[in-house]
């Protein structure tokens, strides 16, 4: 059963309205939403002491957690600039996205006049001027955004390595969700199944709200990939670009603090034993071979036979003439043959010989059918049947 922990009283609303949706996992979820800080703190603080002890830059741990608050990223990767993707290898975390790229916001800091001085680059302003009233950042100062796209695929690496892994956790703090829907946690497995597909709690106020989600495993599974999807577009410039409560066409929704359990490698798969080979001839029941007929019917209708296989086989079958011991022929004489490719189930087949191959024969004489079957490794079965002809 979904366990699901809930800070602020939007959230339990939205407990009561939408439930995360799951494939076959039993997750802990932790979810707030608030017009302050302090609103969802005690929510991220939770899960933070879920997942364990903060690891933050150090090397691959056993256990614990990482976080990113984007506050270290240096200016020249922050707003106007794009983030390098690779970013927050060192722990663990590599991001992607179907749009151009990622954007950490500016900062109020005088950079002596740098060229990165960025203090009117504050909630992507770069982008839309009028963002600075819709966002706030959770912790002070940067947030986090994809560009020319509203989605954030986060996949994970031992930290400082490209050495796929995989997260019993993660959760995101978002700014001003708005619209209850758009804006979700969807978490894969390293096969690519789904965890569940979560939604976000809408803030409490028009802007600058907060809003938490965080999806802890305890039963075993582990995250691959969280695709985060934040509001129903992309920030823009665009006519219609601005957030819906100012009058936008779409609510528009960034993003700030990540967190998410210590990044494990992917188990490399178990080594597969190959099958042993098989050596077991087919078995085949053989119907309508007579055990006599007269030469009439046989040059008349032939031998109309049913070869059953046990398991898929090809066939050859030749009905061979003989006199008592003695070959009708110098050498071994074929009165008539077939071959069947190879295939399951009961196969029907007729075998009739030429009369000019049995113009001088005694009055009695023998015919002997050969029934050669062969299965997909090569093993061969022959069944053989005397057939008296008499005339």
């Amino acid at each position: 059963m979904t366990k699901l922990h809930i800070g602020g009283l939007a959230a339990a609303v939205l407990a009561l309205c939408a439930g995360a949706q799951t494939a076959s996992a039993a997750p802990v979820v932790r979810q707030a939403s608030g017009p302050d800080i302090a609103s969802i703190t005690p929510t991220v603080d939770q899960f933070r002491n879920d997942l364990g002890t903060n690891n933050a830059g150090g090397p691959p741990a056993a256990s614990g957690r990482r976080q990113i608050a984007w506050d270290g990223v240096p200016d020249v990767r922050s707003a106007p600039s794009f983030m390098p993707e690779g970013q927050f290898r060192g722990v663990g975390a590599l991001f992607s996205t179907p749009g151009l790229g990622f954007e950490v916001s500016g900062d109020d800091n005088d950079d002596a006049g740098s060229p990165d001085d960025d203090p009117d680059l504050l909630d992507f302003t770069d982008i839309n001027i009028n963002y600075a009233a819709d966002f706030a950042p959770f912790s002070t100062e940067r947030l986090f955004t994809p560009v020319g796209s509203n989605v954030t695929n986060t996949t994970f690496v031992v930290p400082g390595t490209d050495t796929r892994a995989q997260t019993n956790g993660f959760g995101v703090v978002f700014s001003d969700v708005d619209v209850a829907g758009p804006t979700k946690l969807e978490l894969f497995a390293a096969d690519g199944s789904s965890l569940g597909s979560f939604p976000v709690p809408v803030g409490t106020t028009p802007s600058e709200s907060f809003s938490f989600l965080g999806v802890l495993y305890d039963a075993g599974e582990r995250v691959a990939l969280a695709r985060i999807t934040t509001g129903a577009a992309a920030p823009s410039a665009a006519p219609g670009g601005n957030d819906v409560t100012q009058g936008g066409a779409a609510d528009i929704v960034v993003m700030d603090d990540f967190i998410f359990g210590e990044p494990q490698a992917v188990p490399a798969p178990p080594p597969v034993t190959p099958p042993a080979p098989d050596t077991q001839r087919p078995t085949v029941t053989l119907r309508g071979a007579p055990a006599s007929i007269r030469l009439r019917a046989l040059l008349r209708n032939g031998l109309r036979l049913r070869l059953t296989p046990n398991e898929a086989a090809s066939f050859r079958v030749a009905l061979v003439g003989s006199v008592r011991n003695v070959r009708i022929a110098r050498n071994e004489l074929t009165l008539a043959s077939r071959t069947l490719g190879q295939a399951t189930g009961e196969r029907r087949l007729r075998l009739r010989p030429k009369r000019r191959l049995l113009k001088s024969t005694p009055r009695r004489f023998r015919l002997q059918l050969v029934v050669q079957a062969t299965d997909a490794a090569s093993n061969t079965q022959t069944v053989r049947r005397t057939i008296r002809v008499r005339r």
